[in-house]
């Protein structure tokens, strides 16, 4: 028997596209994305004003900015030239000319592609780690770096001092000559 698994895509897909898939809410445009969804199945009824214009490109960079390039997996959306990234940039855009708001638009492609998808993880959970421990290390390498500057500051310990070193005829007579 064959398995095999399958992607988060492609089982949304697999699931909006079943009888159960529940309708848009009326009056709500129908907005068919490149990934074959209806965002309203997923995310609901859009719940802000449809964008046009400059509204909408700039709605359309912002939230672009805050998508991970699924190609370049170090830039976001907006900044990135490759292909799915503008690709990806198209549906936001279509999203937010039919009335979809930013979070929203942020649900739907996390439900889409996984949490990988946002530059910056949401602040929840286990995710809440990633937000906590580097600026716990980052005051804690500090606090080290003070104290070492201190340290440093009050200079080397004194040297344990030396017994006294057997008494030299020749050397006591240079000191004195020296002192005198």
């Amino acid at each position: 028997m064959r398995t095999f698994a399958l992607g988060a895509p492609a089982l949304l897909w697999l699931l909006a596209g079943s009888a159960g898939a529940a309708p848009p809410a009326e009056g709500a445009p129908a907005v068919e994305v490149q990934l074959g969804l209806d965002p309203a199945t997923i995310v609901g009824a859009a719940a802000a004003d449809p964008l046009a214009g400059e509204a909408l490109e700039a709605a359309t960079r912002a939230t672009g900015l805050k998508l991970r390039c699924p190609t370049c997996q170090g830039m976001s959306v907006a900044e990135s030239p490759a292909e799915g990234a503008r690709a990806m940039k198209t549906e936001v855009e279509k999203m937010h000319a039919a009335g979809f708001s930013e979070q929203q638009v942020l649900d739907f492609f996390e439900a889409s592609y996984g949490p990988f998808i946002l530059l910056a993880p949401r602040r929840e959970g286990a995710n809440l780690a990633l937000w906590i421990v580097p600026p716990v290390l980052l005051a804690a390498g500090g606090l080290l770096a003070m104290g070492q500057l201190r340290r440093r500051r009050a200079g080397p310990a004194a040297p344990p001092e030396s017994p006294p070193a057997p008494s030299d005829p020749w050397r006591d007579r240079v000191r004195r000559e020296i002192e005198e």
